[in-house]
């Protein structure tokens, strides 16, 4: 099904990025992991050079611990712990509904893990909300590629938009012209690295 031009724009001023658990204790046994978290740092410096505001979650932090230390997540909303497999616990939706400037976003850009449950349990309950939903698939990831793959695909099925790092980087973006191009250009000089999402693809 076609998707809506307009759905697919992110703009800097009107988005918001949701990173969903993604805590110590999954580091040894997520598919691809050390990746993931590759891709993530460079999405992540790149959204708070343009001024996205983010928000945080943590899934049961006194069994899981906490988000990766890798992370630069200074001067996010949160971290939020939960025990609901979704983001959008109280709390959290509080925070979007004022996060862009008093106003809530009209795309969440969502990363972390694991994406067949609490992705998408988050995905579900945002676009039941209104919100456009960019589900960065190299910076999401499950125990398995199967989960994560058909996660990816009931997502874009129920009108997620599904992105990569880069994707999202240059849509926010938008210009090369942008006073923060140069200082980006140099983070994406790292190549992302391949998750093997090669099987999502339809050309």
């Amino acid at each position: 099904m076609a998707t809506n031009a307009a759905k697919a724009v992110l703009k800097q001023s009107k988005s918001v990025l949701l990173i969903c658990d993604v805590q110590e204790k999954f580091a040894k046994v997520m598919f691809e992991f050390d990746k993931i978290t590759q891709n993530s740092v460079k999405l992540i410096n790149a959204l708070k050079l343009l001024n996205v505001p983010i928000i945080v979650s943590e899934q049961n932090p006194k069994a899981l611990g906490k988000t990766i230390s890798q992370f630069d997540i200074s001067g996010a909303k949160g971290p939020f712990e939960k025990t609901q497999f979704s983001m959008c616990i109280p709390e959290i939706s509080k925070e979007l509904s004022t996060i862009c400037a008093g106003q809530k976003p009209d795309s969440v850009i969502l990363i972390g893990l694991e994406t067949h449950v609490c992705i998408e349990n988050t995905a579900i309950d945002l676009r039941q909300d209104g919100y456009e939903v960019h589900t960065v698939a190299d910076c999401c990831t499950s125990r398995t590629q199967e989960d994560r793959l058909l996660a990816l695909q009931r997502m874009r099925d129920i009108g997620c938009h599904i992105a990569t790092s880069e994707n999202v980087i240059f849509k926010l973006l938008a210009d090369a012209k942008h006073k923060e191009f140069k200082n980006i250009q140099s983070l994406v000089k790292t190549p992302t690295q391949y998750t093997n999402l090669v099987p999502l693809a339809k050309i």
